[in-house]
């Protein structure tokens, strides 16, 4: 990520325009897309690179958890308050956004399955934004 070393790096505060997006799919960040019952299945660490906001969605075939934890520290050590998370319904396009401006240079993202048989996960995405 690009570091200002002096006000002449910094922007105006009348810069205005497009919002800097990446989007991640569920083989890009490790999420396996079959979970067992009473499993679940975890990301990899995600480094920030200066990204604050997070949109995470899946649909799951079974009920579940979506978990986002965030992280002070790019090691993924020092958790940046409690996870964020929201309950996901069997067969519905859920989604669990992280936009309470509260700073982090790393997360992971877990989806739980808390049905009776394996859960197949679809439409995953996570979109984070500067």
């Amino acid at each position: 990520m690009p570091k200002a070393f002096s006000p002449a790096d910094t922007h105006v505060y009348m810069d205005n325009g497009p919002r800097l997006q990446v989007f991640y799919s569920d083989a890009a960040v490790g999420i396996n897309p079959s979970v067992a019952a009473g499993g679940n299945t975890t990301s990899s660490l995600i480094a920030t690179d200066g990204y604050t906001r997070i949109a995470c969605g899946v649909t799951s075939s079974q009920g579940g958890t979506l978990v986002i934890q965030r992280y002070l520290d790019d090691a993924g050590t020092v958790p940046q308050g409690p996870a964020l998370s929201a309950t996901l319904a069997a067969g519905v396009a859920n989604v669990l956004n992280a936009v309470d401006g509260n700073p982090f240079a790393s997360f992971t993202v877990e989806v739980t399955n808390s049905g009776s048989a394996v859960a197949t996960l679809s439409n995953f995405g996570l979109l984070i934004e500067a």
